[in-house]
């Protein structure tokens, strides 16, 4: 489990109450902690790291998500966060504590409440994440697009966005080897 001097207080509380799965590594990074949460517990969380005494200097540093489409080879205990889901990653660090957390956050639906009313860094991270993964949030004040065309529909980062190159290149079981095929480009 985790060590509880180092970890801030209510949130080890909440957490330890909700039978979460953690990793930290006591080699690499003494203070990194990850931590896999249930979608609706995410906000109360949030809540916590922004109001609490202790740590209420927590900085929203990465949000990200992970695309688990064609993920297949977990252990019983994780086939149910990851199964064929879009998966968030939120890290924040924490001043006092000189501390690392970043929560991976599963949801059934590809729908999340939006933190940016919390942490003014989340609107940014959050409309990049919507973009490319084509993650919805609730509650979300700033809705624009960054990266893309607005006429584009399309996620780039999902794994399955058709892609378009010179070449394909696949590995041929029959010829035990890596196939690269030439694709023709036909300009409208």
């Amino acid at each position: 489990m985790l060590n509880s001097q180092r970890f801030p207080l209510q949130l080890f509380l909440v957490l330890e109450k909700l039978n979460v799965i953690f990793w930290n590594s006591k080699c690499l990074t003494k203070n990194a902690y990850v931590c896999l949460v249930d979608n609706n517990w995410f906000y109360a969380i949030n809540l916590i790291l922004r109001n609490e005494l202790l740590i209420n200097n927590s900085f929203l540093v990465e949000n990200t998500a992970i695309d688990t489409k064609y993920f297949n080879n977990f252990n019983n205990k994780l086939n149910h966060f990851f199964g064929n889901k879009t998966i968030l990653m939120y890290s924040y660090y924490i001043i006092s504590q000189k501390c690392k957390l970043s929560f991976l956050v599963n949801s059934k639906t590809n729908s999340f409440v939006s933190i940016d009313k919390l942490y003014l860094s989340a609107t940014w991270l959050e409309r990049e994440t919507s973009e490319m993964y084509g993650i919805l949030y609730y509650n979300k004040t700033d809705i624009r697009k960054l990266l893309l065309d607005y006429s584009k529909l399309e996620h780039p980062l999902l794994k399955d966005f058709a892609c378009e190159g010179y070449q394909d290149s696949f590995y041929n079981f029959f010829e035990n080897q890596v196939t690269i095929n030439k694709s023709e480009i036909v300009e409208l």
